[in-house]
């Protein structure tokens, strides 16, 4: 038997993957439902980064799709001067969910595929301390590197994706509208600053405003924040299995994590079927990737609103650009060099550094000892 804590997309889809090859699995969930933190904004799984289309990567997985899941290829990007881009590609740069408690969330899609593999859910079920022979534990991220702002909302406006880079209202990030079948969502993403937030995103609302001719009906406010960490600590124990956001596992430049919180879930799963390192799985199919998102949120992070411009002009000039995406997210000799400088530019800490109190043995502190002990130390 193997148990899992936390229900999210990274556990959801390591249930499916070992129900499905008959072992019995029981998710551990605190909440009365799954993704309840969410309010049924819009995300994206990315589509740039490799070869393999998203969908055929979530076939590859495992995964059938049961939820909403909208192809976009075309998006409107602004730089500070809020002159308009307009963005195409030959094959699709990303596919819309929605996340949350609606019955067409990839969330809800996952609960049903897992629940119809076998998988058997606990709720309201939180467990302060592992005592399982084999544990996955994705409960979500642990600290805040990234933090997002915004809105839902009803609207009239034909189906869309605005794209807004300006440091006065998205420092370091970046700010987006999407739109699909009357829904929308608005939110800035910022990398630095974060207790400035709603100052940010009340001026990324009076910009979007400014440039979308859009009507917005029952608003809704709703936040988040992610990590991301490099070294995870799963060589540490080879019965606990951290994934998804609890592993840190998110893409540093846009904070696309969806597809490297399912691959980890996938690859957990596959470890335990077939007795392979977790760890070494994980250095192989996520960790280039990864180091390679970080040099390119160092670049990114140098650009500055000048930078911000010149870039979308010269994406303007390209009939496809999905080509030049991929290419910024190949692990190249040039990134690894970058990825030297941004190791250093940000610095360092231990999971969880704030989490090490004396007498306490619950889940994460039992991980932050191990890691202290051990000497091994976590990169944000």
């Amino acid at each position: 038997m193997v148990h899992i804590i936390g229900a999210g997309p990274a556990s959801l889809v390591a249930g499916i993957n070992l129900a499905k090859r008959g072992v019995e699995v029981v998710i551990h969930e605190q909440k009365s439902e799954v993704a309840s933190r969410f309010n049924g904004d819009f995300q994206g799984i990315e589509n740039w980064s490799t070869d393999m289309d998203a969908l055929e990567f979530l076939s590859s997985i495992g995964i059938s799709i049961n939820f909403l899941c909208e192809p976009y290829s075309i998006g409107h990007y602004y730089g500070p001067n809020l002159r308009k881009h307009e963005l195409k590609t030959s094959r699709t740069l990303f596919y819309l969910v929605k996340r949350g408690t609606a019955p067409d969330s990839i969330d809800q899609g996952l609960k049903k595929q897992a629940i119809d593999s076998g998988v058997t859910i606990k709720w309201n079920d939180k467990i302060e301390k592992i005592s399982y022979p084999i544990t996955i534990v994705g409960t979500g991220p642990r600290a805040a590197d990234v933090v997002a702002k915004g809105i839902i909302f009803k609207t009239s406006h034909p189906d869309a994706c605005y794209g807004f880079l300006d440091n006065r209202i998205a420092p370091k990030g970046y700010a987006y509208l999407l739109v699909n079948k009357g829904d929308a969502t608005f939110a800035t993403v910022l990398y630095e600053d974060f207790p400035k937030t709603n100052d940010y995103f009340l001026k990324a609302y009076e910009i979007m405003k400014r440039v979308v001719d859009i009507e917005i009906n029952e608003p809704k406010e709703f936040g988040g924040y992610g990590n991301f960490v490099l070294n995870h600590n799963s060589r540490n124990r080879s019965d606990v299995l951290l994934v998804g956001e609890a592993a840190g596992f998110q893409d540093a430049l846009w904070g696309f994590g969806l597809r490297y919180a399912m691959l980890s879930g996938y690859l957990a799963a596959k470890s335990i079927l077939t007795g392979t390192s977790y760890f070494q799985l994980c250095k192989e199919e996520i960790r280039p990737r990864m180091e390679t998102s970080l040099a390119n949120r160092w670049l990114f992070a140098h650009l500055g609103n000048f930078g911000y411009g010149r870039i979308l002009n010269y994406l303007t000039g390209h009939k496809d650009i999905i080509g030049l995406l991929r290419r910024q997210h190949e692990p190249t000799r040039f990134k690894r060099l970058v990825f030297q400088l941004a190791k250093k530019w940000y610095h360092t800490r231990l999971i969880n550094k704030e989490c090490m109190h004396q007498n306490c043995d619950c889940i994460w502190c039992r991980h932050c000892k191990e890691n202290y002990k051990s000497g091994e130390v976590l990169l944000r």
